[in-house]
């Protein structure tokens, strides 16, 4: 650039100090809150969809949410946060009642057992699994076996023991194969009993029964200090939950399914609050001119005095106005 006149030297530092003053002390708690003032009244004037489009939101969600590239530091951040929330001090200060009261446990439990249909689909898939039945298949079997060998009545009985006997001696020497073999045979004809275990399942986890069951358990655990859950779940298994939580995201959004989960949400977003004004989508939002000025305040002057005590306040004004000193306009007013 080259060199101000005097004039024009002088004027831009005036201008510099004005600002300094400005961003400092009673004048940048009256700046910030005619600057919040003279943006509300504008605000008033303009719709949502005025300033922005659905497609511009679009744009910006998929750059971040999408197709930005995790640091390698993230995934290292998100581990060392995990081991830290595993050590947290509060665990050993805080129940699982100061968590969640009885009340509000109730309320979740309430929820949960209107689920009907999603309980009864649940216990459906259950018992259709292949391992349920190899479960109930080998119950049978140990059950069988237990009451040919230990059955009461083999001892009162004249003759019944010997026969208990020889039924298994010839069960023994049948196959080698012989346990397999009926375990196999009992699973082949077990479709009878699963159907009556889904129908005994169904009818006896009544929302009566869940109620009680889950208050029984709550009232167990309730007292108990949030700490309690190391005694299951390892440090480095909250780290690991959280990593395998992190990865799968990182996955998950380069999916369609995840783009169009965001885009679902923005068209509705804008489907519903489109045509409203800034202040009015502000009003719903919960936010108002007083609270705001306030935050606005809580960051400014700590902000800006760190600036100012390192002397990047200054530099950064005087970059900002020092173009236009130089500028043809200026100096055809000021020379």
């Amino acid at each position: 650039m080259t060199t101000l006149s005097e004039n024009a030297q002088a004027l831009l530092d005036a201008h510099v100090g004005f600002m300094m003053d400005q961003l400092a002390g009673k004048q940048l708690e009256v700046r910030v809150q005619e600057l919040i003032d003279d943006v509300l009244g504008h605000s008033s004037k303009l719709k949502l969809a005025d300033v922005v489009s659905p497609a511009m939101i679009k744009q910006t969600a998929h750059r971040y949410a999408i197709h930005h590239e995790i640091p390698p530091a993230i995934p290292e951040l998100v581990g060392e946060i995990a081991r830290d929330l595993y050590s947290l001090k509060s665990h050993d200060d805080n129940k699982l009642f100061d968590l969640l009261t009885d009340d509000q446990f109730r309320e979740l439990m309430k929820k949960i057992v209107e689920m009907k249909d999603v309980r009864e689909r649940l216990i459906k898939e259950a018992v259709s699994n292949p391992i349920y039945g190899e479960m109930i298949s080998e119950v049978l079997y140990h059950g069988i076996t237990d009451y040919i060998t230990k059955n009461p009545l083999t001892k009162k009985i004249p003759g019944a023991a010997s026969m208990m006997k020889l039924g298994k001696s010839v069960m023994d020497m049948a196959s080698p194969n012989a346990e397999a073999g009926i375990k196999k045979y009992i699973g082949q004809n077990i479709n009878a009993s699963l159907k009556q275990s889904e129908k005994f399942l169904i009818r006896n986890l009544s929302d009566e029964k869940i109620s009680r069951i889950a208050t029984d358990v709550w009232n167990e655990i309730k007292l108990n200090k949030v700490s309690a859950f190391k005694n299951y779940v390892s440090e480095s298994d909250i780290e690991d939950f959280f990593v395998i939580g992190f990865e799968y995201w990182r996955e998950l959004r380069k999916t369609d399914y995840y783009r169009d989960m965001i885009d679902a949400g923005i068209d509705f977003f804008f489907r519903k609050y489109g045509k409203s004004t800034l202040n009015e989508l502000l009003e719903e939002m919960g936010v108002d001119r007083d609270m705001i000025v306030a935050e606005a305040m809580h960051y400014a002057p700590h902000v800006l005095g760190v600036l100012k005590k390192k002397g990047i306040l200054e530099k950064v004004v005087r970059s900002q106005l020092e173009p236009f000193y130089h500028s043809d306009a200026a100096r055809k007013i000021i020379g």
